[in-house]
Parts: structure tokens; sequence; C-alpha cells
């Protein structure tokens, strides 16, 4: 009746489907049924020309009695037997399953194989091999699900558990957390690449990219690990604010930590802040922001991470072509008076730190998506409902830690935009759609 279930790619998924649709289609039916009937009685006994229509007197029929017994109690029975057999198809693992190592944390998928390579991400597979993978969470609760291969199941803190299953089509297929874990849960995502036999062993075996990490200086290394763990997510290379601290001239610095005690950013308060966030808050940000990337980085790493701060100490060509960008985009006073007032905001969009937590196509970041935003309601901490009118954006923007939304932390500085640049940017907030 209802088919609308992904792409069956795996070879479980045909049986998975079928004993889907037989209970979806029997519920349906059975419901039409009786439902149906209550409405023809209440209809065909209902009084009429204010007397009761009377009923007939029926005194019972085994008939009756036997039909509706026996024929609930025989599609039980098949419901049932399919059902533990399938699950057991699920659970079996064939002797010659390749093994893969998945390793959840917020809110991002690791994988591991045999030979030690490993991606953040996405994980290739090929085709028409049973696959099993182990799974372990480093923090909280999490659910591992890939629809096509029809296979989820949760995964554990200090416990391992796994799935089971055998690609029969080539393609990519998109792999969910379906357990609420955090404020970016919807966004820990992966991809599962299903390829040849041929071209997986090609790719397992490339160690090309290792060798180059190899042969780079670690400043380099560094920049590298900058891209791909997110750091530039919250962390600029220019000089302005972010989520997190700029890291230029960050090495060696002198500040104030929220408590009031004084830091000096060397290497052992870089270690400590990459492994342990919220041990020392630098003073003007919030707690509880930036994830622990113990068991995510190796010492090595981190050291990496440190010599690429030290090449930023504005002396660093890329550093000073990015700073020189901010100034670039912010047009003189003569041309921005001759732009439309959302025009200005999108510039004030792309200068002002808000496309660093704010996206315009419906993806999750550090803050709520601007992609339809204008009109939209949205409940905020402490359980009221807002809509995002003008009045509330200006509060938000003017004064963001006075309405929170819920399921977003208060990460949001204050003082970015002053009210001109507020109003331009709620006319740019109209236009995304």
């Amino acid at each position: 009746m209802f088919r609308f279930l992904p792409e069956q790619a795996s070879e479980v998924a045909p049986k998975i489907d079928w004993i889907h649709n037989l209970i979806t289609d029997l519920s349906l039916f059975f419901t039409v049924a009786i439902v149906g009937a209550m409405i023809y009685f209440a209809i065909k006994y209902r009084e009429r020309n204010g007397q009761p229509h009377e009923t007939p007197q029926i005194e019972g029929s085994h008939l009756l009695e036997i039909i509706w017994t026996v024929v609930p109690t025989i599609i039980s029975a098949i419901v049932a037997y399919y059902g533990v057999i399938y699950f057991w198809d699920l659970r079996a693992v064939p002797s010659d399953a390749m093994t893969i190592n998945v390793r959840a944390q917020k809110w991002k998928w690791d994988f591991e194989y045999d030979n030690g390579k490993s991606t953040t991400g996405e994980f290739y597979v090929p085709v028409n091999k049973p696959i099993k993978l182990v799974m372990r969470s480093r923090d909280v609760l999490h659910s591992f699900f890939v629809p096509s291969m029809r296979v989820k199941s949760d995964v554990i803190p200090y416990r391992y558990t796994y799935v089971s299953f055998k690609p029969v089509k080539t393609g990519t297929y998109q792999t969910y957390c379906t357990e609420y874990c955090g404020d970016w849960h919807s966004g820990m995502l992966a991809k599962l690449h299903v390829v040849s036999e041929q071209e997986f062993e090609r790719w397992v075996n490339d160690d090309s990219e290792a060798k180059l990490k190899s042969m780079m200086k670690p400043s380099d290394r560094g920049k590298v690990l900058y891209q791909g763990k997110g750091c530039n997510a919250c962390h600029s290379l220019n000089g302005t604010p972010g989520v997190g601290p700029t890291w230029l001239k960050l090495y060696k610095q002198e500040g104030e930590l929220s408590d009031g005690s004084k830091y000096v950013a060397d290497e052992n308060y870089i270690h400590s802040a990459i492994l342990q966030p919220n041990l020392q808050i630098v003073k003007g940000y919030a707690a509880n922001i930036m994830p622990s990337y113990a068991g995510q980085l190796v010492d090595s790493e981190i050291d990496d991470l440190i010599a690429f701060m030290k090449t930023l100490d504005g002396s660093n060509p890329e550093a000073k072509a990015a700073a020189a960008a901010a100034p670039a985009a912010a047009t003189s006073e003569a041309d921005l008076a001759k732009l439309s007032p959302a025009e200005r905001g999108k510039i004030w969009y792309e200068t002002k730190l808000c496309a660093t937590c704010h996206s315009l196509d419906g993806g999750a970041r550090v803050g709520p998506t601007f992609k339809g935003i204008y009109g939209r309601q949205a409940k905020i901490v402490g359980g009221e409902s807002v809509v995002s009118d003008d009045a509330y954006l200006t509060e938000a923007i003017i004064n963001p830690a006075a309405k929170i939304v819920e399921g977003y932390p208060p990460a949001m500085p204050a003082g970015l935009v002053d009210e001109k640049q507020t109003a331009d940017l709620i006319e740019f907030l109209k236009t995304v759609k």
C-alpha cells in the first residue's frame, strides 16, 4: 500500500521490506474494516425523526467467534515467524565478513580498517562482500542507521555493538545518527560508498596521503588538520573573533580567563585547551561549545597544530591576505548607500561572522540556519515560543543572550553590528527562503 522506503541496497533489504509492507498492509486493511464497520452501523442504526432505529437481536455466532480468533492468531504466528527469521538474518555474521571499527563522538563518525587506514565522515566497502561494523561511543549514546542497508543499532559508551550487512548495489548511501546526542545531532552524518572490489582494494591500500603527510612540514600538516578537524568553523586566521578566539598571533598571547586568572598561550596551555576545552575558558567566550579532541588527536598531531599556530604571527602571506580580505568586502560609505538594505545585509552577513555559525542552505551549524528564518516560529530556552519577526530578530542580534533558541548554545557574541546594520541584516533574512 505505502511503499516509501528507500532504495534496497543490501541482501537483507527485500526481506525486511516484505515483512514491513505485510504488517503495514494488514494494519491498514483491518483499520479500514473495523472503523468502516463502526461508521456503517452508526449511520444505519442512527436515530431518525426523533425515534431510535431498532437493531436486530443477535444471540451469538460460533462461526464469527472462530473467524476473529483463528485469523488473527494465524497472522500473528506468520509475522512472529518471519520476524524472528529475518532478525537472525540481520544478526548473523558470515565468517568471511570484513570488519570495520566505528567510533562515534559528538558529532562525527570515525572508521578504521584492519590495515590501519582511517576516515572521518565517510567509509568505503566492496559490493557483494559481507560487512561487519563493530561500534563504540567515546562519549554519549548514539545510534548508527543506514536506511538503504536496513541496519540500525545503538552505539554505546564502554560497550561494543555491531551491525552486519551485504551490499548488493554500488553507489553512495547516507548514514545517520538516530539518537539525540546534543546540539549538532542532526549534522552527525556519514557517507557509505559501495564500490567494486577492485576499486576498494585500490582505495584501502592507497597510502599516498600518509606518505605525502610524512614529507610535509609540521606546520603544513597542522594546516591540514585545522581544516580537516573543523577548527576553521570557530577559529579565524585573520584576527576576527568567532565562536572561539582567532588563531592569528595566538601563540604566546597573554590573556584573561573567565575566572579572572591570567594565561599564556604556550604549548602546555594549547595542548590542554584542545583536550580539555572547558578547563580554562577565555573571558568573553562560552563554555561547553568546543568538543574535547581527546581520542581524536594524538600528541604528534597537536604538535603539528601548534607549529601551524606559530606561523600565524601576521607575517604569513595567507594570514595577511585573509586580514586584508575582511575590510575589502566592506565597501565605502558612498558605495553602500547605493545598495538596497537587503544587499547591504548580505555584505554584513559575509563580513560580520554571521556566515560562521548560520548557514543559508538549511545545514546545521552552531546557530540556527538563516534559510526561511523570517516569520519562522521557534521555542526558546524556558519553553516560550517566539516568531522571528523584526522585533525578535533585532533583539537576537543586538542582545543575543536574552533569548536562546532551544537546542543551541549561547555562543553568539554581542556588539558585532550596530542598529542600522541590524536592520539591513533583517531585510537580507527576508530574502533567504
